[in-house]
């Protein structure tokens, strides 16, 4: 790699790369229950290939790595932590670990980590502002083929979801009243992760214990952020049948 080329520099050149492919590039990603039913909200964002031929092309496939930090299965889904390693001037930085998830098909647990996997380096580039126009929202146009992100020059600015996660911290005993309180053991799809203990509050699912490390797995579960009780959520009308 050249000595010239600054991470900025090169973090640009792999999104104007990603954008000169426009909608090709570009997929839907949806999440399913067991029954094929779409849950949550459809995103847009790079093809994996895509993303990693651009990288390979610019960073070059020597100077960056990744490491598996841990496995786990849980609600037919394979999950993973991944290390994301780059090397800049001969010098290896750690940028960050990040959780991803994948269904398990047709029992097939070997793809479904392979998929988690990638995920998992797709969010770490993230970090590095790599494929940012997905994390800004600016896909969905492209994808249905009536804009392309327009290439820009300015140094690359931390994807709009890892300012969000800094606003996530727990409750407080002021944050709300006392509510009554039981246990969610009347709801079969409720996901079980280790760390996390799931409660009914009158018509919401609340989940709490290690929810901010297990926020990725909430998420895939249905659950959402709110913000103003500052909690981890779910409908119990939603999650009933």
């Amino acid at each position: 790699m050249p000595e010239e080329k600054t991470l900025s520099t090169i973090i640009n050149q792999i999104n104007q790369t990603l954008r000169s492919h426009g909608r090709e590039a570009v997929q839907e990603i949806k999440m399913t229950n067991r029954e094929g039913k779409v849950i949550g909200q459809i995103r847009y964002g790079y093809r994996p290939q895509y993303v990693f031929d651009a990288v390979n092309t610019t960073l070059l496939p020597e100077n960056w790595k990744y490491e598996v930090i841990s496995r786990e299965i849980f609600n037919q889904q394979a999950v993973v932590e991944v290390k994301l390693f780059i090397s800049i001037a001969d010098e290896w930085l750690c940028k960050g670990s990040q959780i991803g998830q994948m269904q398990i098909v047709k029992e097939n647990v070997g793809d479904a980590y392979k998929g988690a996997i990638t995920d998992a380096i797709q969010k770490c580039f993230s970090l590095l502002s790599i494929g940012t126009d997905s994390y800004r929202g600016l896909l969905e146009k492209v994808y249905k083929g009536s804009s392309q992100p327009k290439a820009s020059t300015a140094s690359p600015r931390p994807p709009a979801q890892s300012a969000a996660v800094q606003h996530e911290t727990p409750a407080t005993e002021n944050s709300s009243q006392p509510q009554k309180s039981q246990p969610a053991q009347d709801n079969q799809d409720l996901p079980q992760i280790t760390g996390v203990q799931i409660q009914r509050v009158e018509n919401r699912f609340i989940a709490s214990g290690k929810v901010f490390e297990k926020k990725e797995m909430l998420k895939a579960a249905g659950f959402k952020w709110d913000g103003t009780n500052r909690n981890w959520f779910k409908e119990a009308t939603a999650a009933t049948h």
